[in-house]
């Protein structure tokens, strides 16, 4: 029987929601042993006019976003699409608000384990120029080596249906 997403997808709360600002917003750091991949969907509320949003993942090797410092997770080779273009730096995804086009709508990133250098992982978000507010981060954490993922408790209710 084929497993369904949620056996094989660990789901979570990266973040909870971030009040209009420009200081750096961080997620919840990501333990990636026994994972191949993690996607960070970031649910935008409202991102003042001109704001230049830099979403960097990073990598530690403690469980921590600052000690030892992070480092930055490559994006260089990776693709880009959706209504609004990102610009792929070294190791981040520059994201510049014009006329509304980011309010109420998501950034998707998502990183393969052959680019992380190190077992933990978080994902950065800082704004230049303008302010942004942030609904929530979901993480995924995907491929699992061993399956059924059994989900976080951030998981209030999770339905299947019967194959």
């Amino acid at each position: 029987m084929p497993s369904m997403f949620t056996d094989l997808n660990d789901i979570q709360i990266g973040s909870v929601a971030v009040a209009d600002g420009t200081a750096e917003a961080l997620t919840a750091v990501e333990d990636m042993a026994d994972y191949d991949e993690i996607t960070w969907i970031v649910l935008f509320e409202d991102v003042d006019a001109a704001a230049v949003l830099t979403l960097a993942p990073k990598s530690n090797t403690a469980d921590s976003t600052s000690t030892p410092t992070p480092v930055a997770i490559s994006l260089v080779g990776g693709t880009v699409s959706g209504a609004v273009t990102a610009v792929v730096t070294t190791g981040a995804s520059v994201i510049t608000e014009a006329s509304g086009n980011l309010d109420n709508l998501m950034a998707v990133v998502n990183v393969a384990k052959s680019k992380i250098s190190a077992r933990y992982v978080f994902l950065s978000i800082t704004a230049t120029v303008e302010s942004f507010a942030i609904a929530s981060i979901i993480t995924i954490k995907s491929r699992a080596g061993s399956v059924p993922v059994t989900q976080s408790t951030d998981v209030a209710s999770l339905v299947k249906s019967t194959s």
